[in-house]
């Protein structure tokens, strides 16, 4: 099987190096690598023509979009671009673990059958050191050692117990759905994608390595203050996994630890309906009368 490494950039040159070096860096390497760069400036352009794209030991395919084409449309096009059987897919300022590649193509040759593997992460801070409790964000996704092997594809995806990336997935069930959201998922995308791709009803594999490291950074879209993912998230699972939630404990869990954020952000955005419907539903009702509920409820009911 032949793997294709993407990786949308925005203005993140130096980050985009460190990632591209973890990628060479790897046991097993990829048969291509495709950057698609969004950045309005040439500073990425540049340090590709005049540094990277030589020192390559993997072959590169380059494209800088003038205009834009946005997060979004740009991970489209290059699962569009990608050639190989199998896709790793990577953020610009995410670097992985040398056998990441490695151990993550291995399920696919045991188990012909799974669309997707993935591992543990690490959380890292803007100059690349792990942060305070770095590996703690695999036990909130549900990615620990009991559940290593063979996942429920949909399960995986509907808790982001499948991550935002440094996943391997095959391309052709990427293909089969596309990663456009079509604007319904917000800041969420990444969620969006995982939870679609384990609606095709095939299993993926997860294997207790680590794999990746997830950086936080000042610009990272999920930390605007714009971000709505917590809200998108679970008016999604609402609407499409609301007979399926009875069925996974996980899942349940997953929106009560969710929705107290969903809820002041549904708030915000001004959609009281559906905040006031949540604040009253099984997952959150128990908490109204604490400082916080009731700092909730104030919240929804302000006309500002």
């Amino acid at each position: 099987m032949t793997v294709s490494v993407i990786i949308p950039t925005f203005e993140r040159p130096e980050l985009l190096r460190t990632t591209l070096e973890s990628v060479w860096n790897q046991t097993v390497l990829p048969d291509e690598i495709i950057i698609g760069d969004d950045s309005r400036d040439d500073r990425t352009e540049k340090l590709m023509r005049d540094t990277l794209l030589s020192l390559s030991p993997v072959p590169i395919k380059y494209f800088h979009h003038v205009p834009s084409l946005r997060e979004v449309k740009n991970v489209d096009f290059q699962y569009q671009q990608a050639q190989g059987d199998l896709v790793l897919h990577l953020h610009d300022d995410d670097p992985i673990y040398p056998r990441c590649l490695e151990v993550l193509k291995k399920p696919f040759e045991d188990h012909p059958e799974i669309i997707a593997s993935f591992g543990l992460q690490r959380m890292i801070d803007e100059a690349g050191n792990l942060t305070e409790g770095a590996e703690k964000v695999n036990e909130a996704f549900f990615r620990t050692p009991d559940r290593e092997g063979i996942v429920d594809g949909f399960l995986a995806g509907a808790v982001s117990m499948f991550p935002n990336n440094g996943f391997l997935v095959r391309r052709d069930a990427v293909l089969s759905i596309g990663y456009s959201d079509h604007g319904r998922a917000g800041k969420a995308t990444d969620f969006y994608f995982g939870l679609r791709l384990g609606q095709l009803g095939k299993p993926f594999y997860f294997v207790n390595d680590y794999t990746a490291m997830c950086r936080i950074v000042a610009e990272s879209q999920s930390r605007t203050a714009t971000a709505d993912n917590a809200y998108r998230t679970v008016k999604i699972l609402f609407e499409d996994c609301s007979s399926a939630i009875k069925s996974y404990p996980e899942l349940e869990k997953s929106i009560r630890d969710r929705i107290p954020i969903a809820i002041t952000l549904a708030a915000k955005l001004k959609d009281r309906k559906t905040a006031v419907q949540w604040m009253f539903s099984k997952y959150y009702r128990s908490r109204l009368l604490t400082p916080r509920g009731v700092k909730r409820m104030l919240l929804t009911l302000s006309p500002f």
